[in-house]
């Protein structure tokens, strides 16, 4: 054989050997589009499919473990018995996904008539009674729903999707919300005491009059949302962007707002007590009114006598 031909033998024999090897793995290296791929086959542990167009699919059986499916539209996409254990599912698009059968993000099964949410049991529970307190409700798609006083006090709400859901009035105190996605949410009047939203995208929700005192909110995303009048006292809101938001008339008495992002949030007539304000951004911020005596300021100076509107150092 000569020398060419053999190199190139022996190259397709490694590539060969090496995805065998890689067992399933292999086969998402191969080349195809994931469609197809997906269509040839039902083991993508895993896989990194964030984003990606899955929609009307049939994935019946399909092993899902572990894979990424961050803002993947799965509308329509048939799910059937298919193996979503702590899989990631956040700002996927869910409309009309069949999902009977399926074993669910935290390890349940999804009853009948799971069409664009998981009904697992707990699920079942909380929208028949609109109560659920201590439940495991990790990733559950709670969007849209109408939850208005609902007694969720201590549930496990990691990862949950609650975009448009109206949880006026709600009951969430030390609920574990974190990482959850609720864009547009309504929460006013909520109470929210001890929860756990560290890392949770709360854009544009509504929180306002709602009660989040020692709250944990580091690096929460809380751009546009309303916190008139929130109680976020003893609140940690480390790292967290709360660009644009409204936070006038709240009491943010000793909470934490350390390299927070306030670029044109609305803090006119909140109080300002004791919290500290070190290294936050605070470009076209407003703080008339604002109460700001014994607060540490961005500089890491302490704000003394006098601090209304501006901090007297």
């Amino acid at each position: 054989m000569p020398p060419g031909l053999r190199k190139t033998a022996l190259g397709l024999a490694a590539a060969a050997l090496l995805l065998a090897a890689l067992g399933p793995l292999g086969r998402w290296l191969a080349p195809g589009s994931i469609r197809e791929q997906l269509a040839a086959g039902r083991d993508c542990r895993l896989c990194e499919l964030s984003g990606v167009d899955l929609s009307g699919l049939d994935l019946t059986g399909i092993d899902l473990t572990g894979a990424t499916l961050k803002g993947a539209d799965l509308t329509r996409a048939v799910l059937k018995t298919a193996n979503l254990t702590r899989a990631d599912l956040r700002y996927a698009r869910m409309e009309e996904t069949v999902l009977e059968g399926a074993v669910w993000v935290n390890g349940q099964i999804c009853g009948p008539g799971s069409i664009g949410r998981c009904l697992t049991p707990e699920m079942t529970v909380l929208m028949n009674s609109g109560h659920c307190p201590g439940c495991s409700l990790k990733t559950g798609t709670l969007a849209a729903l109408d939850l208005r006083g609902a007694f969720l006090k201590g549930a496990d709400l990691a990862r949950a999707m609650l975009s448009g859901a109206n949880l006026t009035g709600a009951n969430l105190m030390r609920a574990n919300l974190t990482r959850s996605v609720a864009h547009q949410a309504d929460l006013k009047k909520s109470l929210l005491s001890e929860a756990d939203l560290t890392e949770a995208d709360l854009t544009g929700s509504d929180f306002s009059e709602a009660y989040l005192r020692k709250s944990l909110l580091t690096t929460a995303i809380l751009r546009q949302a309303n916190l008139v009048k929130t109680d976020l006292r003893q609140a940690v809101l480390h790292g967290a962007d709360l660009s644009n938001a409204r936070l006038t008339g709240a009491d943010l008495a000793g909470c934490s707002l350390k390299m927070a992002d306030l670029t044109a949030s609305d803090l006119t007539g909140s109080n300002l007590q004791e919290a500290n304000l070190i290294g936050a951004r605070i470009d076209g911020t407003r703080f008339a009114g604002a109460y700001l005596v014994g607060a540490v300021w961005v500089n890491g100076k302490k704000c003394g006598q006098g601090s209304i509107g501006r901090c007297v150092q």
